[in-house]
């Protein structure tokens, strides 16, 4: 997400979206907290997985709760596939073509379980956003943004479709998207061009009414 988020203030005054707390999943290297701050986001909770970059987030922003965990859909435990771009780590089976420098175990909590009285989510956990998503109390958002693709590559987000659909299904409308393109990204992550093309879209949603 990263950059996409400069217009995160600017989105919140239109939509007359106070931030009370907004949590995060898939928070890397807080790459989006300046938005945050600029924003004027009362509480920040930020959700990484990976060991190192949950304490570099302690470091770097004591202000926000930092939780080490991955989302799913259920809790339990499970295998993370670390790549050479970290922020591409995901808990999704690898294709041959991704760059897995090593794997570990991590704790894995439902949304629900984590998000208290947060009004606004932003979900980046490279191809289960639908699944983090449906383990969580929607009502309690005004804003949810999530990370889509428009092709199928589990390992990049959740199909982009298939993901306005579920949120049309919880009574979500999409308000705005951030668009970057899926074969810069795909080479950026893996070190080898692709041929397909498409988008990976960050895709803001607010209650339909």
């Amino acid at each position: 997400m990263g950059t996409v988020f400069k217009d995160f203030p600017a989105l919140l005054e239109d939509l007359g979206i106070e931030p009370l707390h907004i949590i995060h999943v898939g928070a890397h290297q807080g790459e989006e907290m300046p938005f945050y701050k600029e924003a004027g986001v009362s509480r920040i909770t930020l959700v990484e997985p990976l060991p190192l970059l949950a304490a570099g987030l302690r470091d770097r922003f004591p202000e926000a709760n930092v939780i080490q965990v991955a989302c799913g859909k259920e809790e339990g435990t499970a295998t993370l596939n670390i790549m050479s771009r970290t922020n591409l780590s995901t808990l999704v089976d690898p294709t041959e073509d991704d760059k897995v420098v090593r794997k570990i175990e991590v704790p894995v909590f439902r949304l629900a379980d984590i998000q208290e009285d947060a009004n606004i989510a932003v979900i980046d956990a490279q191809g289960l956003e639908i699944e983090v998503l449906r383990a969580a109390h929607m009502d309690r958002f005004d804003l949810v943004i999530v990370e889509t693709c428009t092709v199928d590559d589990r390992t990049i987000a959740a199909p982009h479709d298939a993901t306005v659909a579920f949120m049309e299904d919880m009574g979500f409308v999409p308000v705005n998207t951030w668009s970057r393109d899926y074969q810069w990204i795909a080479r950026w992550g893996r070190g080898q061009a692709t041929r397909t093309k498409g988008e990976v879209r960050d895709v803001a949603f607010v209650k339909a009414g």
